[in-house]
């Protein structure tokens, strides 16, 4: 497994960037909710430190991800899109008291943060919880089901040509 490790704080303060792709098959926990098929899974990113964004060393996080999941309704395998973007604020201790409606993500000083776990950890929480494919010309699958899951009865159209 090859983790990225990074000083977070100095990462931050100094402006680096760092820009690449991880493949799928070395996020585990990731892999455990895709498609067998991770061949074509994609993962790239992109993280930007910042030294002074409100006050506070800040990191920006850009993800790509193309992954293979299975439809929940045909059970064909299908790829989800995910185009991410977080920003992080990095101090030395974590703020005890926040604002509620504050969409800060705050990051503790690490001079050892594992960015691909921070990139799954991500993921993970981006992933839809049941992946299905697009509505195509109002039908929803190549195999149509009904809401209760039975599969339609193929007689079900003659029914509307006898009159």
């Amino acid at each position: 497994m090859n983790d990225l490790i990074i000083n977070n704080l100095e990462f931050a303060q100094s402006h680096q960037t760092l820009v690449g792709e991880i493949a799928v098959l070395n996020c585990e926990r990731l892999a455990g909710m895709l498609a067998p098929n991770l061949s074509n899974g994609q993962i790239s990113y992109k993280l930007t430190g910042a030294a002074k964004q409100l006050r506070n060393p800040s990191l920006h996080l850009h993800i790509n991800a193309k992954l293979p999941v299975t439809c929940q309704r045909c059970l064909d395998e299908m790829q989800v899109q995910l185009s991410l973007d977080f920003s992080y604020m990095v101090c030395q201790t974590l703020p005890i008291e926040t604002d509620e409606n504050d969409d800060t993500d705050w990051l503790e000083a690490a001079a050892n943060m594992n960015l691909q776990e921070l990139i799954e950890d991500e993921l993970l929480l981006a992933m839809p919880i049941a992946p299905m494919h697009e509505l195509v010309n109002g039908q929803n699958c190549s195999q149509q089901s009904t809401q209760s899951g039975e599969k339609p009865n193929p007689f079900a159209v003659l029914k509307s040509l006898v009159k």
